[in-house]
């Protein structure tokens, strides 16, 4: 293993053991670098799986998805990367409703022709005990949402070439902000749906003007015979952005001025589908190198 890769995995398991603590700052980066578009003949994807830990085992649950679960399925073809998020509740007011039955999030970044392959492959580990299953995980109560969803468009960073902020080296008294992934699902309004996608494309460019948004995917739920991806209980669509503040009501509220303002243009969208989420990582992006010896 590389140094880099050392270093991340020790990391990992330090943060295992801080996961439970509610101040925990984790300043990982968000999810793999470039594009995140797919080679010639593939399709990008990003399996989501939000889940609950067994009451009394969350440090359990915690241990086995980071230090056995990432590995055992990042090692498979087409499993690209992984990286895990715990929900930000202290949002005041929270944008939407829903999205807060389920306190952890992973994103499983897989390629492949059809989204059906990797899941195929998931199936046969697990089956087969190559993928082992943890104490703490709770199968029954605790799993639930998600699906698979088809990357539909780049990954878009801001037109003024602003990166996430690095202090400089010799600057030993500012710290970074802490950085978030924001899941934004919703299906278009009624009648809506052919102006859905330009009306969309349009937000992420108002959206990535303001201050601490910085990069924006948008994903559709892999088709599939019956026209559902797997999991199919999320809406039809998922916008994923990148953010970083010192404090996540910051940028909601910068989100809110600016919609009120007319900065950012307003979508079409049908208001009982809409779930608005923050998430903050626990764990670095996990790749196939990360567990290469």
């Amino acid at each position: 293993m590389d140094l880099v890769g050392a270093v991340k995995r020790t990391f990992v398991i330090v943060l295992t053991g801080l996961v439970n603590i509610s101040v925990v700052h984790a300043q990982w980066s968000l999810l793999s670098p470039g594009k995140r578009e797919a080679p010639a003949g593939q399709n990008r994807y990003a399996m989501l799986v939000l889940a609950n830990p067994v009451p009394g085992l969350e440090q359990e649950f915690n241990d086995w998805y980071t230090n056995t679960h990432m590995g055992d399925l990042v090692q498979l073809p087409g499993w690209m990367g992984a990286q895990r998020f715990r929900i930000v509740s202290s949002l005041n007011p929270r944008p939407t409703r829903e999205g807060y039955r389920h306190g952890y999030l992973i994103v499983w970044d897989q390629e492949a022709a059809d989204y059906a392959v990797p899941q195929r492959l998931m199936t046969e580990a697990i089956a087969g005990g190559k993928s082992r299953r943890g104490a703490g995980f709770d199968y029954i109560g605790g799993m639930g949402g998600g699906g698979t969803f088809q990357v539909i468009g780049p990954r878009i960073t801001r037109a003024d070439g602003k990166r996430p902020f690095m202090p400089e080296v010799a600057d030993a008294k500012t710290p970074r902000p802490d950085r978030y992934l924001v899941m934004d699902f919703a299906n278009p309004a009624a009648g809506k749906e052919t102006e859905f996608d330009g009306a969309m494309n349009q937000r992420i460019k108002d959206v990535l003007a303001l201050p601490g948004w910085m990069a924006a995917q948008r994903y559709r739920l892999a088709p599939s015979p019956a026209g559902r991806g797997g999991r199919p209980n999320k809406p039809q669509f998922l916008t994923m952005w990148e953010t970083e503040a010192r404090d996540v009501n910051e940028l909601q509220a910068r989100l809110n001025e600016a919609s009120k303002a007319g900065r950012v243009k307003e979508v079409q969208i049908d208001e009982s589908t809409w779930e608005f989420t923050f998430w903050k990582p626990i764990t670095p992006y996990i790749t196939k190198e990360d567990f290469a010896r």
